[in-house]
């Protein structure tokens, strides 16, 4: 699920807090012509503990993972638990009202489609 762990130091009124962000494997593609695909691993992550947002040219997704429970001691752990957030710059040829959020399978894919008018297209040649 991360590819990185980071503690990060932010201020909680006036008091410092560490608090540790995950940065989920992602994966971005044009599949087709007009459309980008963003995939974010996310195995373990409920709908319920993601939030999507669009401000401005920045695409955030934030969200947590909780540590799973266990009868007994861990002797080996690899998928780390906590708080992530990533934030991505959308350029102008994206449509913000037209971004769509799917969850299945530990994966979260976001489909980003093109304005119309940034969308390739054909000309045709007339002849006289």
């Amino acid at each position: 699920m991360a590819k990185e762990v980071k503690d990060v130091e932010v201020r909680k009124g006036r008091e410092k807090v560490q608090v540790r962000f995950i940065r989920p494997y992602c994966f971005i593609c044009e599949e087709e012509a007009g459309v980008v695909t963003l995939k974010l691993e996310m195995p373990g992550v409920a709908k319920d503990q993601l939030e999507i947002d669009v401000d401005g040219n920045e695409l955030q997704i934030t969200g947590k993972r909780e540590e799973g429970s266990s009868e007994g001691t861990y002797l080996m752990r690899e998928r780390p638990s906590g708080t992530f957030r990533q934030v991505y710059t959308l350029d102008d040829t994206i449509d913000r009202n037209r971004i769509e959020a799917n969850l299945e399978g530990g994966v979260l894919t976001l489909t980003l489609h093109r304005r119309e008018s940034e969308k390739p297209r054909k000309i045709t040649i007339k002849s006289s």
